[in-house]
């Protein structure tokens, strides 16, 4: 499924799953365009631009088979071919040379994954070529996005972890390793300056796309950066998590969401990344994606983001604090939508034991919740309503119509109030909704509700301007005036 286990690095299932947004995007017509060129290496080499032993490599590499430079590269000397690129890169400045070797590396990448990414790391770290990433920096000033486009991912691949010696032999099972690993705190390739200058850049395309490519290319990268807890840390100092929150839409084609999901899912194990993500309700956003989702991949990592932010949630916040996010992820549909997706034939194991996990976890607080009649009490009292957890829970209702003509029918009578007195639309709607289950759960029911005069203030609503109001006046008035029997044929026609 391409799908990581351990968020630092090589359970990603490599580079090559998260690039092929990249890959797939319009802009790989011009890719192969590019690499068609011919590149006049020999009068570079008489402008002593480039070394006799630098030629006689890059024109052994240049234009053959990718199994054939696959094999070059994993040969021993395979560090010496990318360094005559990257030295390309730094005493060449014709664009279409510039464009080319760029599209080679990022071919390099594609076709070789962590491997390759391990050996242009190896490349970048020797003697002499420290300066790599200030130069691959430099081409995010070029003006063309072609060069801006691929100089990011090979950047991002050097920054990543991915090709480590630590995380290539760092695998793991379970969620839980993975989130150890994920905390990681390596520095990654390149300078601390290297790092926040490509952030920033990042950052400010997700605000302000210079390109129609512009998306998904730095989604791409960012899905690669995050895997390393420092890299995480900068992206939330430069307010990143904002500027990522407003792409988290779950009509995105499926490559972008999914990696959205995923940078989602990666900070999810930064603390302080994960209060900035309850204050910008992407839970909420993640809901509409396992709602909508129909690629596995998507709805695991969703579902996996979520689960992490509830574990974070409980173990470094209020009781409270727990209890509000899970009955406002129920009162957002997850406890439906996960029911369904878990019909279908899903066959990751992962993928169904948090499924299984979120699904008890958010019937725990269904069970605590329909137990505590006091906090509906409360709501009411409170002269404001909204849709809450209790207020469409069926148990609820059958546990607690009782508790409704308690002490002279105190919270019968707050909300008959409500109805006369509130100017609030979404009060209204709740008061008129509950009005309507408590008549449909409490043997005469409508009798109450008779002698304290409900129907026509009810039917008086059912003109109101809201049209939301309209509709909950309209069913409480239908179980006002029938009977239970003629409800439940109502409800069947």
């Amino acid at each position: 499924m391409g799908y990581p286990t351990n968020p630092s690095g090589a359970a990603f299932g490599g580079i090559t799953e998260a690039v092929s947004a990249v890959s797939q995007q319009e802009g790989n017509e011009v890719t192969l365009g590019v690499l068609k060129r011919q590149v006049p290496w020999d009068t570079y080499q008489k402008a002593d631009l480039i070394s006799d032993r630098e030629l006689q490599l890059i024109k052994r590499y240049d234009k053959q088979t990718r199994e054939t430079q696959q094999r070059l590269l994993l040969e021993e000397e395979g560090v010496l071919y990318v360094n005559a690129f990257f030295s390309l890169l730094r005493s060449i400045a014709s664009e279409e040379v510039v464009q080319y070797v760029l599209a080679l590396l990022e071919d390099m990448i594609k076709e070789g994954g962590s491997t390759i990414v391990g050996l242009l790391k190896r490349a970048t770290t020797g003697q002499g070529s420290g300066d790599t990433c200030a130069i691959l920096l430099r081409m995010l000033q070029r003006p063309d996005w072609f060069t801006q486009e691929k100089a990011a991912f090979v950047l991002s691949s050097l920054l990543s972890p991915a090709g480590d010696t630590a995380t290539t032999t760092t695998t793991t099972s379970s969620s839980s390793s993975a989130g150890q690993a994920g905390q990681s705190t390596s520095e990654p390739l390149g300078s601390s300056h290297s790092v926040e200058t490509f952030v920033e850049w990042l950052c400010n395309e997700l605000r302000r796309p210079s390109n129609g490519r512009s998306e998904e290319t730095t989604i791409t990268c960012l899905s690669l950066l995050l895997r390393n807890q420092n890299t995480r840390e900068v992206f939330l100092k430069h307010n990143g998590i904002s500027a990522l929150s407003v792409h988290l839409v779950s009509s995105h084609k499926t490559q972008t969401l999914y990696e959205v999901c995923l940078c989602a899912w990666l900070l999810s194990f930064c603390k302080p990344a994960v209060q900035e993500i309850l204050q910008l309700n992407i839970p909420k956003k993640l809901v509409d994606v396992v709602k909508q989702a129909n690629k596995e991949k998507v709805l695991r990592v969703a579902i996996m983001c979520l689960e992490n932010i509830l574990k974070d949630v409980k173990e470094n916040y209020s009781v409270e604090r727990y209890s509000k996010l899970v009955s406002k992820l129920i009162e957002n549909g997850l406890r439906k939508y996960v029911a369904t997706q878990k019909m279908n034939s899903y066959k990751d194991e992962e993928l169904i034991e948090s499924m299984d996990w979120l699904e008890e976890k958010l019937e725990a607080e269904v069970v605590l919740k329909i137990s505590q009649f006091d906090e509906y009490a409360d709501e009411v009292l409170s002269g404001t309503l909204d849709w809450t957890l209790l207020h469409k829970q069926e148990k609820f209702w059958k546990m607690n119509a009782a508790n409704f003509v308690a002490k002279d029918c105190t919270i019968l009578k707050a909300l008959a109030r409500l109805l006369e007195t509130s100017t609030d639309e979404r009060t209204l709607e709740v008061a008129c909704h509950d009005i309507g289950q408590f008549i449909s759960h409490y043997p005469h029911g409508r009798g109450f509700m008779n002698a304290l005069k409900v129907k026509p203030l009810v039917m008086k609503l059912m003109v109101h301007p809201d049209p939301e109001v309209q509709k909950q006046a309209l069913m409480c008035t239908q179980k006002l005036m029938l009977s239970k029997d003629s409800l439940d044929l109502l409800s069947l026609a």
